[in-house]
């Protein structure tokens, strides 16, 4: 089962909590590898999500899980079997990268509409490389055409 980012951290969080032992707020975000507002949403949404009271103590900086609601050790048990098989579906999981070499690529940021992102998805599966090989491409190309018109026109002289 593939889990969301999000998911997995509310249900790491959960097993961290599920001891019911106080937990420093500094110990959760360096296993969840989160900022503390993000620790923040996670617990808002264990709370709403399991009905779990769970207590902050401004004196030791640290949360405890008073009242597990719906996190009993049945559910703490079951989040756990369905993190293990995401990070072993995750280890079997070919993923495709996209090389940066630092003299020649820049990383850059599109905001693009879903339907323009999916033909650039259906060209880079068509021409069996990455997202930013298409974009790449598809961009090389339309600046040379683009130029060529231009310079018909007589334009950018």
């Amino acid at each position: 089962m593939q889990l969301s980012t999000r998911q997995a951290r509310i249900f790491r969080l959960a097993l961290l909590l599920g001891s019911g032992l106080p937990v420093s707020a500094q110990k959760i975000i360096n296993q969840l590898g989160c900022s503390e507002p993000t620790l923040t949403r996670a617990l808002k949404e264990l709370r709403e999500t399991y009905s779990a009271e769970i207590k902050y103590s401004k004196a030791t900086h640290s949360y405890q899980l008073l009242e597990p609601g719906q996190l009993d050790k049945k559910a703490l048990r079951r989040i756990n079997e369905i993190l293990h098989s995401s990070i072993d579906h995750k280890h079997t999981e070919v993923v495709s990268s996209v090389s940066l070499d630092k003299e020649m690529k820049k990383s850059v940021s599109l905001s693009l509409r879903s339907s323009v992102l999916r033909k650039i998805d259906r060209l880079a599966l068509l021409a069996d490389t990455t997202r930013s090989d298409a974009v790449e491409m598809l961009v090389d190309n339309c600046i040379v055409e683009f130029l060529s018109t231009l310079s018909q026109r007589g334009i950018g002289r």
